[in-house]
């Protein structure tokens, strides 16, 4: 049965289908033919090559000179990048990318790719006859290789248009960013595809008895122009994780745990989290912790997958890195740590938005939540129980986040 990878665009998101390249070789998964557009493109080149390692260093190396001739993107203003990729568009006519021309040179290999067992097709659009171009290794004339990578990854108008034989052309994600049907016409019978989420026309595939297995970005992968080494080693790191969780060898949705590491944890402290929630609540509204944790059986129980969720919207709230392999217990010592280490919350002005129903500018939520586990760990009386039931109802994440630091941290 023939394997197809195919990888769609998405500029410096790119990284992150290295981070999947990773993954496959260490589940040992073989493939037969890789199609890409755009970026996706490039990165099918040199998985049709076999040349991972040189894919590594490039991606954990990218910086903007190696994609622009002109030193104009290199700026830390988010106003600054996006006046400059303005002017580029409209006085340019897009932005100069020939030093991406040189960084593809050096990186193809044509006579190994074209050796390769693999089978390689990319997409492009030629401009000037209005036509979505698809070809396969063997179509593309010898010596031409790199220009219609480079055609396929430019994305007008942002870059220029790329020129090839008095023919102007310019992303392949303006006809198919995602070429499944390109890898089933080449005889793909099983397919795992990339899709990175970005601008591009996507197509159903026409074979409906086709397997298409899809792996997507769980978390943000920044802008499709941030080519810089920081966020593409972050990508490759996300992309590698996505892959293993979806392989089943890793557990988390945007967070990464050890396999049995989350099922563990449930079974560590589900019933005491459930007893504390009994004895802070109970008595104060009968369908409170129904409410809460959106319980319909009659056993009261909360499920594995929305005490899973709490644990990773705490990640989220205390900003822990969603691009590690978390030890479960090493994730909630550092969610302890941020807790331990946060300044004293204003009291009386958590307070006064709460009773003014002003949830909205609640300062953040990690405020929010340490206002809640101080009234936990204060909890002695009926008045703090009642005070307690009503912010469970009116902010009831946040309520189940510091009841399970409170559970965890004192168990």
């Amino acid at each position: 049965m023939k394997r197809a990878i195919v990888l769609s665009g998405g500029g410096a998101r790119g990284s992150y289908q290295i981070g999947v390249w990773k993954a496959l070789r260490k589940l040992r998964i073989k493939y037969d033919i890789v199609t890409g557009t755009s970026v996706g493109s490039l990165n099918g080149a040199l998985m049709t090559q076999k040349t991972y390692f040189k894919g590594v260093w490039f991606w954990k190396n990218i910086s903007y000179k190696q994609v622009f001739k002109d030193e104009i993107i290199i700026s830390k203003g988010k106003k600054d990048n996006f006046k400059k990729y303005a002017k580029a568009i409209i006085v340019e006519n897009g932005m100069d990318v020939s030093n991406l021309e040189d960084t593809v040179e050096k990186a193809l290999n044509e006579k190994k790719l074209r050796k390769s067992n693999i089978d390689f097709g990319l997409v492009t659009f030629n401009l000037t006859s209005l036509k979505p171009i698809r070809l396969t290794k063997k179509e593309i004339p010898v010596g031409k290789m790199k220009d219609y990578l480079i055609a396929s990854a430019t994305c007008y108008p942002a870059f220029k248009k790329k020129s090839i034989d008095n023919e102007e052309f310019i992303d392949g994600g303006y006809s198919d960013n995602l070429p499944i049907n390109l890898a089933i016409k080449m005889g793909a019978e099983e397919i795992i595809a990339v899709d990175l989420r970005t601008i591009g026309l996507k197509r159903r595939a026409r074979n409906k008895k086709v397997k298409v297995t899809y792996i997507t970005p769980r978390n943000s992968l920044g802008s499709l122009l941030s080519f810089d080494k920081i966020s593409a080693r972050r990508g490759i790191r996300l992309g590698y994780n996505d892959t293993m969780k979806i392989s089943d060898k890793l557990d988390g949705n945007k967070y990464t745990f050890k396999k049995e590491h989350l099922k563990r944890n449930f079974q560590q402290y589900k019933d005491v989290y459930k007893e504390m929630l009994d004895s802070v609540l109970k008595g104060n509204g009968k369908n409170v912790i129904e409410k809460l944790l959106k319980i319909t059986t009659s056993s009261n129980e909360i499920s594995e997958k929305r005490f899973n969720k709490i644990v990773e919207y705490l990640g989220k709230v205390f900003k822990l890195d969603d691009s590690n392999i978390y030890n479960i217990n090493s994730f909630n010592k550092k969610l302890i740590c941020e807790l331990d280490e946060m300044l004293l919350v204003d009291k009386k002005l958590v307070e006064q938005k709460i009773k003014g129903n002003d949830i909205k500018k609640l300062i953040n939520n990690k405020f929010v939540i340490k206002y809640i586990y101080d009234k936990l760990i204060a909890y002695d009386n009926k008045k703090i129980a009642r005070e307690l039931a009503g912010i469970a109802l009116l902010l009831p994440r946040e309520f189940l986040g510091a009841s399970y630091l409170y559970v965890v941290k004192n168990n």
